[in-house]
């Protein structure tokens, strides 16, 4: 007779044990996917809530600041304001809140220029100094160009070489007392079709000698190749040249549109720095040699020279049939106080060399005639200013400009908005 088949099945502590052992090697996975599904889950909702964060920042970024604030509440903080909207983010609805904060940054805690760096030693106080607004700029029709006051010191520096043979302290002091400095900011036609615009500086001294000046070479700020694009703007900062006890014109600022281009050239002249203590000052152009300490005479006796060449133009093209003056180049400039009405009118009805306590002297030249102060057409005389449109600064400012943005956005709106933020990030705008 055959064996017996064996039909014996597993004894309950067999079953103990097999569970016991899948038990141990399924838990660790069944924890590990619970975990990544709640690191994902949580994830998630952090990269919706920093979404809906950064897209009410970058709109505060990209708006005027003004315009941000006719929307804002006081905020908690005496000084500070509070933008409050919603947002969508992944079908999840989120409340973001905006804290725009532009006390002066005198402390490391709310200076911008510190946000990025915390190691520099001091903060800028950035909204205790004037500001041009520039809203809109764009590379392809506007040019920006900052001159750099490292170059003036190394200019003073090589033409004390030049004419009095060393660059000791006092015969720096001596150059500089006396040294007449040009910004020539020309626009032109380039070897492609378009547009290039320059700049260079001349420095030079009142003296009969062979060589008494040396000049930078010029230096492409703006470059259209397509021949298709018209220039619009152009912005020159520049740091101004105090060097006189008296008022008189050691600064000229050319301006050469030979192109005729109309555009709008903004001339920015920069305050000097009020606290001497500062890197800023002492890497500002000439501070070791200049011997008038008080930022407010030296402005009084500053004077610059603004020139504008054109090409030719037809009388009838600078003038219409009523009189006024058909402007090409706009010259915007805050080097004078163009937001006193009188003054503008004074410039617009004398020459500049007659104007009360002018900063300006404007000089034109048109159709290869000499720079003058006036210009006369058809019997009528035209003052330069009145030729080249002279204003102020568009949106120049000396209140807050500079804020600190510190943006939270919680989840749900309403009653349904929890009580701790989801996200938070903070940038600085103006």
């Amino acid at each position: 007779m055959g064996a017996k088949d064996n039909n014996k099945g597993f004894s309950l502590l067999e079953l103990l044990v097999a569970v016991a052992i899948l038990a141990v090697i399924v838990t660790p996975f069944l924890m590990a996917f619970l975990t990544t599904t709640s690191i994902n889950k949580t994830t998630k909702e952090q990269q919706r809530a920093k979404f809906a964060a950064t897209n009410v920042m970058e709109d505060i970024r990209s708006r005027n600041v003004d315009d941000v604030l006719a929307e804002c509440v006081a905020g908690e903080e005496e000084g500070t304001y509070l933008y409050t909207t919603t947002q969508e983010s992944d079908g999840q609805m989120y409340t973001v809140e905006a804290i725009l904060d532009p006390r002066r940054t005198t402390t490391k805690e709310n200076s911008p220029d510190l946000l990025d760096d915390p190691d520099k030693d001091e903060a800028t106080d950035y909204n205790a100094e004037m500001m041009a607004h520039i809203y809109g700029m764009n590379s392809a029709y506007d040019s920006f160009y900052e001159l750099d006051s490292t170059t003036d010191n190394s200019k003073i520096e090589q033409l004390a070489e030049i004419m009095l043979g060393n660059r000791d302290e006092e015969k720096l002091r001596e150059i500089y007392s006396s040294v007449n400095r040009e910004i020539i900011l020309t626009i032109a036609d380039n070897s492609k079709g378009g547009t290039d615009v320059k700049v260079r500086s001349i420095y030079s001294m009142p003296s009969g000698a062979t060589i008494n000046k040396v000049e930078t070479q010029d230096q492409i700020i703006y470059s259209d190749s397509t021949g298709d694009i018209d220039l619009r703007n152009v912005y020159l900062f520049y740091d101004p040249l105090y060097n006189g006890t008296k008022k008189q014109a050691r600064e000229t600022i050319t301006v050469v549109n030979e192109k005729g281009i109309p555009c709008s050239v903004y001339l920015v002249r920069q305050d000097w720095p009020v606290d001497q203590t500062t890197d800023k000052y002492k890497n500002f152009p000439f501070f070791k040699y200049c011997e008038y300490p008080d930022n407010g005479s030296r402005n009084d006796n500053y004077i610059v020279n603004v020139r504008l060449k054109e090409p030719t133009r037809s009388d009838s093209s600078i003038t219409g049939d009523d009189g006024e003056v058909k402007v090409l180049t706009t010259i915007k400039t805050n080097i004078d106080d163009l937001q006193d009405a009188k003054k503008v009118d004074a410039y617009m009805k004398e020459s500049s060399d007659k104007v009360l306590n002018a900063h300006l002297k404007l000089t034109y030249s048109n159709s290869g005639d000499n720079y003058a102060f006036t210009k006369t057409i058809d019997g009528n005389t035209y003052t330069a200013a009145r030729i080249m449109g002279l204003s102020n600064l568009a949106g120049e400012i000396v209140s807050d400009h500079v804020y600190k943005v510190t943006v939270k956005a919680y989840k749900g709106v309403g009653d349904d908005k929890e009580e701790n933020a989801s996200s938070t990030i903070t940038a600085t705008t103006q």
